[in-house]
C-alpha cells in the first residue's frame, strides 16, 4: 500500500510536502487521509472494481453537483497536475483525492435525525435531477440482477442457493429463502421498469453521511455507485437498514415514517413507486448478498463476510414478507 500512495500523491502535490494521516476506511475500498499544504484529503483506491468509466462517470456527477447552490456538500474530485481526476498506478489500481469534508457518521437512532436524512435524500433526489453529464453509466439498475456482479450470473445465484457448498450449508434454510425472492422477483420487473427512472446516488446509509454540530445531515459521500436507476430505489436502499428484526415493531415504522416525512417534504413520490418499496427493500438486501458474494468468489472477502450478509438478506426479506401489508 506504501508503494500505491508514493506513487500516487505526488501526481497531485508534486511540491508540496505531504502525509498520511489516521482515519476511518470503508467497506468496498481503501480510504486513506492525506495533509499537504495545510489542508487535508481523502484519497480513495477503488477495490471493487478497475473500471474506468465508472468511476469517470462518479468523478462526472460530482463536478456537476459541485456548479449548483445546495445545502448539502459532496466529495469534490481534486484534480492532477496535468488535469485528470483519476489516477492508474502501474500496478493497474484506480484511485482518486477529494477534498476533506467535516462531520461524522451518524447513528441515526433519533427520529429528528432520521426526518434530516430522508429530507437531505430528497434534497440529493432534485439535484440529481438536474445533473446533466456526457458519460453515460456504466452500473445497471437494481432490479437487472444479472449484472450485479460481473461473476453471479442469477444462474449461479441460484445453483449456490439451492446446493449451497459444504461451507455454507449452515445456512441453507436463508439460501432457500433468497432463491425464492429471487425467483419471484423477476416476474415483477415488467411493473419496476414503468416507474419513474433518475440518477440515483444507490447506496445512502449511515456510513455514506456526515452530519453537523447540531445533528442534521451536512454531506453525502461515496457516489461510487451513482447510476440512472428507478427514483424510488434511493428511499429503499435508505429503509433497508431500519429494518432490524431484533428491534421493536413499533420503532421501526416509527423511523420508516419518520424517513418518508423527510423525504416527502421534497419530493412527492407516486402510488405505484410507493407501493414497490416493500419489493424494492427486498430487492436491496439480495443485491448486497450478490454483491459480497462476487467479492468473496474474487478472494477480496471472507466466508464470514458472505455468511453475515446471507443472514442479513434473509432476515430482512423475512420481515418484510411479514410486514408488508402494514408498511403499505
Amino acid at each position: 500500500m506504501k508503494k500505491y500512495i508514493e506513487e500516487i500523491v505526488p501526481l497531485y502535490f508534486p511540491i508540496e510536502k505531504w502525509e498520511v494521516v489516521p482515519g476511518p476506511s470503508g467497506e468496498n475500498n481503501t480510504t486513506l487521509f492525506i495533509l499537504a499544504a495545510n489542508k487535508k484529503y481523502v484519497l480513495r483506491i477503488y477495490e471493487t472494481h478497475q473500471d474506468e468509466e465508472k468511476v469517470n462517470f462518479e468523478h462526472a456527477v460530482l463536478l456537476a453537483l459541485k456548479e449548483q447552490q445546495l445545502p448539502l456538500s459532496f466529495p469534490v474530485p481534486v484534480r492532477t497536475k496535468d488535469g485528470q481526476t483519476l489516477v492508474k498506478t502501474q500496478s493497474g489500481s484506480l484511485a482518486g483525492l477529494f477534498k476533506f469534508l467535516n462531520g461524522v457518521n451518524p447513528d441515526l437512532k433519533t427520529f429528528e435525525q432520521i426526518y434530516s436524512f430522508g429530507k437531505a435524500t430528497g434534497q440529493l433526489t432534485e439535484a440529481l435531477a438536474k445533473v446533466s453529464v456526457k458519460q453515460r453509466p456504466v452500473y445497471r439498475p437494481y432490479y437487472d440482477m444479472d449484472s450485479t456482479h460481473p461473476k453471479c450470473s442469477l444462474d449461479q445465484i441460484n445453483d449456490f442457493s439451492l446446493n449451497p457448498p459444504e461451507d455454507f450449508v449452515e445456512l441453507a434454510q436463508e439460501l432457500l429463502m433468497i432463491h425464492k425472492q429471487l425467483v419471484s422477483f423477476q416476474n415483477r420487473i415488467p411493473f419496476l421498469k414503468r416507474l419513474p427512472h433518475r440518477l440515483v446516488h444507490g447506496d445512502l446509509n449511515a456510513s455514506n453521511i456526515l452530519t453537523a454540530r447540531d445533528g442534521s445531515i451536512s454531506a453525502i459521500l461515496d457516489f461510487e455507485f451513482v447510476t440512472h436507476d428507478l427514483r424510488v430505489m434511493e428511499v429503499a436502499v435508505s429503509l433497508s437498514d431500519f429494518i432490524d428484526d431484533t428491534e421493536d415493531e413499533k420503532i421501526i415504522f416509527k423511523k420508516i415514517e419518520s424517513f418518508l416525512s423527510g423525504y416527502g417534504s421534497r419530493i412527492k413520490l407516486t402510488e405505484e413507486e410507493m407501493n414497490a418499496l416493500p419489493l424494492l427493500i427486498q430487492l436491496r438486501s439480495l443485491d448486497v448478498f450478490i454483491h459480497f458474494l462476487g467479492r468473496y468468489w474474487d478472494g477480496v472477502d471472507s466466508i464470514e463476510t458472505v455468511k453475515k450478509y446471507i443472514r442479513k438478506a434473509a432476515r430482512r426479506v423475512s420481515w418484510i414478507l411479514i410486514h408488508q401489508e402494514k408498511f403499505r
